[in-house]
Formats: structure tokens, C-alpha cells, sequence
């Protein structure tokens, strides 16, 4: 008996590890459903809000992003015509393509801003995607398109540059002050949008005057 009391504990704790290990996985799995469905919730939201606003916004400038474009104090108008903050936390460059193809698509806009890329960091099409993009915003928008970097890492956003330079878009990268992000090392902090937005009105204004 002395001699099998080692192997029943060591098959307990097998069992035990067992049930601890299927039970974190079953957690890890609903909370990536959880996750997601907080996205579409927020993301169904925001369309919206994004909708209505142009629809109450003749020839508008509209700006398409992210978060980080979400989160912006953008001026309510610029050269005259009305701004549309048509960021979306968590958006991809991929669904804003979708994005802009469902809403855009039905108003058209005197300007598009692509301010979008933070959650594509790590991405193999980032590129490609950026450029297919560019390629269904450019007949929507009657000025030239304005692209504005906001991925949190250099790789990211070279390649969005790579493709904006080959699509004959200028790509602006405001220099950002160290120390102007919050803890997750993406979004900006007061001090960030202080550089950056007087970057995207520069770069619109420019456009408008072409």
C-alpha cells in the first residue's frame, strides 16, 4: 500500500492539472467571445452615430480610423465643411474598407483622412490591405486622400507608407514628444493629440487648397 500511495497522488494531481488546464481554456475561450462581442456591440454603435452624422453633414471631411481617431478632439470643420470622426475602437484596416463601403459609399465625401493602422501591428497584409483602402476610398472622396500615421510601431507603419507613396498619397507621421503615450504603449494622451491633430488639419487644409 505504502509503496502505491506515491502513484494514486501522482494520478490526482494528473486528474486535478488535467481539470485546472480544461477549465482555463473553457474561461480563455469565453472571454475572446466576450471580447468580440464587445467589439460589435461598440462597433454596431458607432456606425450609428457615423451615419446619422453624415447624414446630417453635407460634403463633409470624414475622418477614418481607429481608436486612436475615436478618441480625437477633432475640429467640428475644416475649410468650410463639416468633419466626421469616423473612428471606431478596435477597427481593422479591413473593416474599415467594409466600413467605408457601407457608409461612405451612400454620401460621398469633399475629403476622406485615412487615420487607421493600430490594430494592424503584426499583420502580413497590412500593405496590401491598406491599399485596397485607398483604392475604394479615392472615388468616394472629391479632394485627394490624406493619410496620417497612428500605428503604435515603425514596421506598421512603413509598410501603410509603401503604400500610400505607390498610390501617390503623401503620408504624414507626426513626430509624437516622448512620454506622450498612455501605459498600453497605442493610445495617445493629451500631449499626443496636441501634435497630431494640428498634423491632420495641416495635411486636410493642404488638400482643400489644391
Amino acid at each position: 500500500m505504502r509503496r502505491a500511495f506515491p502513484w494514486i497522488l501522482t494520478a490526482i494531481f494528473f486528474v486535478a492539472f488535467v481539470a485546472s488546464y480544461s477549465e482555463l481554456q473553457r474561461v480563455r475561450k469565453r472571454f475572446g467571445e466576450v471580447t468580440q462581442h464587445s467589439f460589435h456591440d461598440h462597433a454596431e454603435v458607432r456606425e450609428f452615430m457615423i451615419r446619422a452624422a453624415l447624414a446630417d453633414a453635407p460634403n463633409p471631411i470624414v475622418v477614418l480610423g481607429d481608436s486612436i481617431t475615436e478618441m480625437a478632439p477633432l475640429p467640428r470643420q475644416l475649410c468650410g465643411h463639416p468633419v466626421v470622426n469616423a473612428g471606431v475602437g478596435g477597427q481593422t484596416i479591413q473593416e474599415a474598407r467594409r466600413l467605408t463601403q457601407r457608409l461612405v459609399n451612400a454620401h460621398g465625401a469633399y475629403l476622406i483622412a485615412l487615420t487607421i493602422g493600430a490594430n494592424d501591428v503584426g499583420s502580413r497584409t497590412v500593405q496590401r490591405d491598406f491599399a485596397d483602402l485607398i483604392e475604394t476610398a479615392r472615388p468616394l472622396s472629391a479632394r485627394p486622400l490624406v493619410a496620417v500615421a497612428v500605428a503604435p510601431d515603425t514596421q506598421t507603419n512603413r509598410k501603410i507608407g509603401e503604400a500610400a507613396t505607390a498610390a501617390g498619397l503623401q503620408f504624414v507621421v507626426p513626430q509624437l514628444p516622448l512620454g506622450s503615450k498612455m501605459p498600453d504603449g497605442i493610445h495617445f494622451t493629451a500631449e499626443a493629440y496636441k501634435v497630431w491633430i494640428p498634423a491632420i488639419e495641416a495635411a486636410i487644409s493642404k488638400q482643400c487648397a489644391t
